[in-house]
């Protein structure tokens, strides 16, 4: 489920899943929804913080972002990104070397060294606890237990940290204090010390509460419109021949993991062994022993189902945090070339500093030639508010403009043509509109612009107050998303419906299609939105789906499928040959 991630196995179908969606949309926003609760979060009674004091050490990293050499470095990336990105390009595909990427991105010269000593000497850190990221443009006070609460307080000027507990998991996080507060005016940014300020932009890790999501059994079917979905079905309908198969060692792909996801390579080649895919076993960076197994399992199946034959990974960590595991993939000894997001949730969730970090890593990413892509959620529309719709609430990370958003269809079960030819339709839970945080990149602007033209002069967009009509516009892509059999415990357990199933779908094409160019001598496609967008109408890469409505809850309405570019399909679902004639 993607309201904190992504649909998961339940019996009772629709009802259930919209009793866990409103459960996860109303877990609170990141100024907290009353004094003591934030996103599930609570702080400690004084009593219990005080005793606790004296033997708590950090739970997670905490980032010390560098100021940039660069005097803006969200503009210097953004030109960086699309000068690589983008066909019209001179320098179309011509990415960046980690060393290249650190002089667009890193400080001035001395400056992590000077911000190490700082800690070191008047925090009294332990050097060993000190670290600075790939690219120069963070040091990180990595958790150890020679780091103790008071070194941290002393770190960040002396200010009061606090434990907190999640209310529906137990999780317990060491963070600045009053977080949960109403009128809480701590940030990444309102926290840096006064005598690093001229050097470090922003603190990560230590003054935000992320959402946790509610927890849900892999068992029974989940049953959505549409038929069930497994690796033959999408070979049919999106035209994959037997010889659309990668080869070891040209390229690699990943999903990314979080909170207790956990796979079986036994399930995974079940899995292949049943629908006759080529065997790959999974390697693994980070924990695979938390005991959730229903989004782990859908993505490192379906990933396999589609990218057919080729090196993958499972990158996962415990807490649902972008820039963390975005720097810990750009760590990694060969970065994959594609990468599948199947999490995320409401932007109002998420401190619009945390955001900002996690974005310059996706353009990081982009610049060394990775492909990101991104569940657009399984919302609809999205909302902020319990019960009444005060606005709309896109998906973050897929409402970031430098990943490529995928959403959702199914295709209709009351067709007798044959796969292939059987229409999709856009899932009413397809998330998906525009967003409040990031505003609307040059290479979707026509095609959105017209589709919110065209509704208003139909009288069918949603009220303008509900939704910011210059926003990033999402979702880029779809595939479907709703019935996949997924096989768990040595057999098939059920189906799962989500973005989350349609996300790795279409990633593993993508990755194919990198095989291909890398088997010919050419680099990786990297991030393709400016490619699908500039290739022409909606369904020049496949098949332009026109109907569906997202609408959300107690929203009055939401966003209708329509020719063209919509906030519930984006551009279509792929047809593998004309995307691959696209991205080639």
């Amino acid at each position: 489920m993607l309201s904190a991630s992504t649909l998961a196995f339940v019996v009772v179908a629709v009802v259930a899943l919209q009793a866990v969606r409103v459960q996860a949309t109303n877990t609170g926003t990141g100024t907290g929804t009353s004094a003591a609760v934030c996103n599930g979060w609570e702080q400690d009674a004084a009593a219990d913080a005080a005793a606790a004091a004296a033997t708590s050490t950090p739970t997670s990293a905490v980032w010390f972002s560098l100021a940039a050499a660069s005097t803006d470095v969200d503009q210097a990336l953004a030109a960086e990104v699309l000068a690589v990105s983008t066909p019209s390009s001179q320098r179309f595909r011509q990415y960046l070397s980690h060393d290249a990427v650190a002089k667009v991105v890193g400080p001035p010269t001395g400056v992590a060294e000077r911000v190490r000593s700082w800690l070191v000497h008047n925090a009294g850190l332990p050097p060993h606890a000190l670290a600075v990221s790939r690219h120069g443009d963070h040091v990180i006070v990595i958790p150890h237990s020679t780091v103790s609460l008071s070194m941290m307080s002393r770190a960040l000027g002396n200010i009061t940290l606090a434990r907190y507990r999640h209310r529906s998991t137990g999780s317990v996080a060491l963070r600045v204090a009053g977080l949960c507060q109403k009128h809480s005016k701590h940030t990444a940014r309102s926290i840096v010390p006064a005598p690093l300020r001229s050097l470090v932009e922003a603190v990560h890790g230590i003054a935000e509460l992320l959402p946790v999501r509610p927890r849900q059994s892999v068992d029974g079917n989940n049953q959505f419109k549409g038929i069930n979905v497994d690796p033959n079905v999408i070979a049919q309908q999106y035209q994959l021949s037997p010889s659309d198969v990668g080869h070891a060692g040209r390229t690699s792909q990943a999903v990314a993991a979080f909170e207790d996801a956990q796979f079986r390579s036994s399930d995974v080649a079940t899995f292949q062994h049943t629908y006759n895919l080529p065997p790959v076993t999974i390697k693994v960076l980070g924990p695979n022993n938390g005991g959730y197994f229903g989004e782990a399992s859908l993505d490192t199946q379906y990933i396999t189902a589609s990218g057919r034959g080729v090196e993958t990974w499972f990158v996962a960590q415990e807490a649902f945090n972008m820039l963390e595991w975005c720097e810990k993939v750009l760590n990694m000894t060969k970065v994959p070339s594609v990468l599948s997001v199947s999490w995320g949730g409401g932007e109002s969730n998420y401190p619009l500093d945390h955001q900002t970090g996690a974005t310059r890593c996706f353009q990081k990413l982009a610049l060394l030639g990775t492909s990101v892509f991104a569940a657009s959620g399984d919302d609809g529309t999205g909302k902020q508010g319990t019960v009444f719709c005060k606005k709309f609430d896109p998906t973050w990370p897929a409402s970031c403009p430098w990943v490529t958003a995928v959403g959702a269809t199914y295709i209709n079960e009351a067709s007798s043509a044959p796969l292939a030819t059987r229409t999709e339709v856009g899932w009413d839970y397809s998330g998906g509109g525009f967003s409040a945080n990031f505003p609307r990149p040059q290479y979707q602007a026509s095609m959105a612009d017209a589709y919110l033209a065209a509704q208003q002069k139909a009288g069918t967009l949603p009220p303008a107050r509900l939704f910011n009509a210059s926003g990033r516009a999402t979702p880029d892509v779809a595939a479907v998303g709703t019935n996949y059999v997924v096989y768990s415990g040595g057999g098939s357990a059920g189906t799962l419906s989500g973005t989350s199933a349609a996300t790795p779908t279409f990633a593993g094409m993508v990755t194919l299609i990198n095989d291909a160019l890398i088997g010919a001598g050419k680099p990786p496609v990297g991030f393709v939105n400016p490619a699908l967008y500039a290739a022409g109408p909606a369904g020049a890469a496949g098949v332009d789906v026109t109907t569906g409505n997202n609408k959300d809850g107690n929203c009055p309405n939401g966003f209708a499928g329509a020719a063209g570019w919509d906030p519930v399909t984006g551009l279509g679902t792929p047809v593998f040959e004309k995307l691959k004639a696209i991205l080639m």
